[in-house]
C-alpha cells in the first residue's frame, strides 16, 4: 500500500480532477491526503471543495489557512492569506453551506502509524489555538525542528509553501513540503507518491517521488479569464503564469 499526498489546489479544478483520476488508476495507492488550501486565487473554489468532499472516503483532508479564514472570518483574512479583503469576501460568498460544513469537518492535523513510522499530515505549523502560522521564509532543518520538534512524528508532510522541497534525515525527523499542485504555470500538475520499504539496518528506506499529471490548461485559463474576481490579474500572474489586464472600475456620476 502506498500513499498519495498533494495540496494547495487554490481553485484549480482541472488540476484537481486530473490528480484524482491518476491516483485512482494507480492500484498501489490505497489512501490520499490533501493538505489544505483548496480555495482562493483560481476560479473554482466551491467546485474543488465539493469534489474533495465527494471522495472523502479515499482522501483525508486537513484545513489550510485559506479555509480557516472562511470559518474564522474577520478582518485578519487579508494579512493571513496574502489576499485582500475584497478577494476573500468574494470567495466567502461564492461558497454555500455545504462547502462551509465540509471545511468544518477538516482536521488541523492527521497522524497515522504507517509501517512502523509515525506520519504527520498538516498544512503547516500551528499556533496554540490551532491557527496556521504566517511563516513562509525559511526551509532549513533547524527551523523545521523548531516548528515541528515537539510532534511525535518521524515524517512530517506539509504544504503552505508552494515550492516542493524534501529533507530526509535518517537519524531524526524527515520533512516533505509537497508544494502547490494548483498554482502551476504550465499544463502539468503533480502529487507526491510515498511508500516505506522494508527497513534495512533500522534506516529509513523511503520510496518517494513526484508524479506529474497533464491537465486541461486551456479550460482552466478560459474560466480564469471569464470570472470577475477581485485581484484576478495579480493572482493570475503570480500563481498561474497568466497575463490578464486589470479591470478598471468606472467611476460613478456622483463622484
Amino acid at each position: 500500500m502506498a500513499i498519495a499526498i498533494f495540496g494547495d489546489i487554490h481553485g484549480n479544478l482541472e488540476a484537481l480532477e486530473a490528480i484524482l483520476k491518476d491516483i485512482k488508476r494507480n492500484r498501489k495507492i490505497k489512501q490520499a491526503y490533501f493538505l489544505g488550501d483548496a480555495i482562493t486565487f483560481g476560479p473554482d473554489s466551491s467546485a474543488c471543495l465539493k469534489l474533495l468532499a465527494k471522495h472523502r472516503d479515499k482522501i483525508s483532508c486537513v484545513t489550510g489557512n485559506h479555509e480557516q479564514r472562511m470559518i474564522r472570518y474577520d478582518k485578519s483574512v487579508g494579512t493571513m492569506t496574502y489576499a485582500g479583503i475584497k478577494h476573500m469576501e468574494f470567495i466567502y460568498h461564492s461558497l454555500d453551506n455545504e462547502d462551509l460544513r465540509f471545511i468544518k469537518t477538516m482536521q488541523n492535523e492527521i497522524k497515522i502509524n504507517y509501517k512502523g513510522f509515525n506520519i504527520l499530515f498538516t498544512h503547516y505549523s500551528l499556533d496554540k489555538e490551532g491557527v496556521v502560522r504566517d511563516d513562509y521564509d525559511e526551509f532549513s532543518e533547524s527551523h523545521l525542528h523548531n516548528l515541528f520538534g515537539e510532534k511525535n512524528s518521524d515524517v512530517v508532510f506539509f504544504g503552505h509553501i508552494h515550492t516542493r522541497k524534501i529533507i530526509i534525515d535518517e537519524l531524526s525527523k524527515s520533512y516533505i513540503c509537497v508544494g502547490s499542485s494548483g498554482c502551476v504555470k504550465g499544463d502539468t500538475t503533480f502529487y507526491t507518491y510515498f511508500d516505506i520499504n522494508d527497513k534495512i539496518c533500522d534506516d529509513k528506506n523511503f520510496d518517494i517521488y513526484r508524479v506529474n499529471v497533464k491537465f486541461n490548461r486551456k479550460k482552466f485559463e478560459e474560466k480564469m479569464r471569464a470570472i470577475d474576481i477581485p485581484e484576478k490579474a495579480k493572482f493570475a500572474k503570480f500563481c498561474f503564469g497568466m497575463d490578464i489586464e486589470e479591470k478598471l472600475e468606472t467611476p460613478s456620476m456622483e463622484e
